[in-house]
């Protein structure tokens, strides 16, 4: 192959380069599905979390459908202080903040053009939410020692969210990233899956003792 048969691929390597790296991977109806659906899923979660909360209100040795063993229980976790950081219960927070975020993802696919500050609102919410979500993921693997399956869906429901926003934000030019920086916030399905694994692999160290029983491995 010729000097000029290699310049005619590398230029033609460099357009198809820059022609994924200008497609749009956060359009605005993308991130409002992704909303919408994270929304719902996590308002289900802290709705279910919510009606468990007042069933142990009324009886604290009640067992939840969740309580499948004494590390897989939601019981476990509404039963700390965790579960009400604030001074009230964390699902009703959800159930609130999952229904915003719900709604917002509903305007998004409508393609209304969204002021700059409505988007940065947005990003606030989700960054509260996945920042909160973290917390409480620390607390339940490294301190309570137990796993709540409702909180885990909205866990799920979280990363998606936070991560599509903020490369829907670097595609407008609201976040002046830049290079790598920009290749990789864009990339929020890669970004959301990297997560989900770091979570998967720290349940399955942090657990194996108990997983080992629960199969008989």
């Amino acid at each position: 192959m010729n000097a000029h048969a290699v310049e005619d691929y590398q230029d033609l390597d460099a357009e198809i380069r820059a022609d994924m790296d200008a497609a749009p991977r956060a359009p605005q109806r993308t991130v409002g599905l992704v909303l919408l659906i994270g929304g719902f899923l996590g308002w289900w979660a802290s709705v279910a979390l919510t009606l468990d909360k007042f069933t142990l209100l009324k009886d604290p040795h009640a067992k939840l459908g969740c309580d499948v063993n004494p590390f897989i229980s939601c019981g476990t976790m509404l039963n700390t202080w965790q579960a009400s950081t604030f001074g009230i219960p964390n699902p009703l927070i959800g159930i609130g903040g999952f229904a915003i975020m719900a709604a917002v993802g509903a305007l998004m696919m409508s393609r209304v053009l969204l002021p700059r500050w409505f988007e940065w609102a947005v990003f606030g919410g989700v960054a509260f939410s996945f920042a909160f979500i973290h917390w409480l993921a620390i607390s339940a693997i490294f301190f309570i020692h137990a796993l709540c399956p409702w909180c885990l869906v909205a866990w799920v429901a979280s990363a998606p969210m936070f991560f599509s926003v903020v490369a829907r934000l670097v595609e407008t030019g609201h976040i002046g990233a830049q290079g790598a920086v920009r290749r990789v916030l864009r990339s929020w399905v890669v970004l959301t899956l990297a997560w989900y694994l770091l979570v998967i692999v720290l349940i399955v160290v942090m657990f194996w003792n108990q997983w080992v029983l629960m199969f008989g491995l």
